[in-house]
């Protein structure tokens, strides 16, 4: 069970806390292991003080971790190339591409006159159909940003993502004209597409 924020920071200071107290019974009451040859190596209150500021100096070390997780948990992880934009490209890459791929074998059928394609792509809901595209597409988009206090409008892969939408609504209109009004407005839809895939990190539709 993933630790809340809190537990985390209670944790880490208890285990520091135990830190500190351990290494100072050991570096205090440490007896010598020679005993057999009666040399004596008792430390003495200078070796002890020295053990126990080497062992303080790894204490940083631990609030300094505990520093970077309170850090994330405030982000919510949400930081250009970190683990949540990572987790969206899991989630949401492959589902885009499936759906761009959709989109471009509907322009091409506009193009050769046919839109029998087209209502099939924009009336399904299954998995490259148009409306996976809106959801996913918005999703990674939104991934990509430096603050999860960020509002989703004001990031640019968000705006690149709308504008790509909006040009495909304009297409969505135009098939009630017939396949020659909708394979022009197809050529917008390209475009607005190229800008969107180059901000969310994929390549060109025809590499895709």
């Amino acid at each position: 069970v993933p630790l809340t924020h809190m537990s985390t920071m209670k944790l880490l200071k208890t285990l520091s806390l135990l830190f500190l107290f351990n290494y100072a019974q050991v570096t205090a009451f440490t007896p010598s292991s020679d005993s057999a040859s009666k040399v004596s190596t008792v430390n003495t209150p200078q070796t002890s003080r020295r053990s126990f500021f080497e062992n303080m100096a790894l204490v940083p070390l631990v609030s300094g971790w505990a520093m970077s997780v309170e850090s994330a948990n405030a982000s919510g992880g949400a930081t250009a190339g970190g683990a949540y934009l990572l987790s969206a490209k899991q989630r949401y890459n492959e589902r885009v591409k499936a759906a761009v791929k959709g989109l471009l074998e509907v322009g091409a059928a506009l193009k050769g006159g046919s839109t029998k394609e087209a209502e099939a792509y924009f009336g399904s809901e299954d998995a490259g159909s148009w409306k996976d595209l809106t959801a996913a597409g918005y999703l990674l988009s939104n991934a990509f940003r430096r603050s999860s206090t960020t509002a989703p409008d004001s990031l640019p892969a968000v705006k690149t993502y709308k504008a790509f939408a909006k040009e495909v609504e304009g297409l969505q209109k135009k098939l009630k004209k017939g396949a020659g009004k909708a394979a022009d407005q197809f050529s917008n839809v390209e475009a607005a597409l190229e800008i969107w895939l180059a901000e969310i990190e994929l390549p060109p539709s025809k590499e895709l």
